[in-house]
């Protein structure tokens, strides 16, 4: 049975150029995680696929520190 994880997409914000960089959030979308994965292979182009449906390309993932959240998917 796949887990249904919230997934916050952002982006970095450009106007800031030195550490810490934050990120602006740009959209929400619900994935399913495999209980089954090689290594998070499956779910990451699950992430990847999803990114790339709402017109994003997707750079990497992360753990969200927002409550409402599972992942914060980071794109370009």
């Amino acid at each position: 049975m796949d887990t249904i994880r919230k997934c916050k997409i952002t982006r970095y914000d450009e106007t800031i150029t030195e550490p810490p960089y934050l990120t602006i959030q740009l959209d929400s979308i619900e994935i399913p995680q495999p209980e089954k994965d090689n290594h998070g292979e499956e779910f990451a182009e699950r992430l990847r696929s999803g990114c790339r449906m709402k017109g994003y390309t997707f750079k990497f993932y992360t753990t969200s520190r927002d409550a409402d959240y599972d992942y914060e998917l980071v794109v370009y």
